[in-house]
């Protein structure tokens, strides 16, 4: 999972052109600590859903989901697994 959320945390700062690295994106509080906005939270999972292959469930699009790494890279993660299983 800490590979994951060293993805997630590039590439928020890319989709957003943070001027912090990304090793500084805290895994909590991220709306508050960045200042996001729904434009924000709308194309940072834009990228998020691009960059590892994935699809964010219009009913599960929350604050919560955006403003917590751990929960974002566990859904992220579920979504690859999920994917990668062969349907029977």
């Amino acid at each position: 999972m800490e590979e994951t959320k060293a993805r997630l945390r590039k590439v928020l700062v890319d989709s957003l052109e943070l001027s912090i690295e990304p090793s500084d994106v805290p895994d909590h509080g991220l709306v508050q600590a960045l200042g996001l906005d729904s434009i924000n939270t709308i194309e940072f999972l834009i990228w998020v859903e691009s960059e590892f292959g994935v699809e964010i469930a219009d009913e599960d699009l929350s604050i919560k989901l955006i403003d917590d790494l751990d929960l974002l890279a566990a859904y992220v993660k579920d979504r690859m697994d999920r994917s990668s299983t062969p349907a029977t």
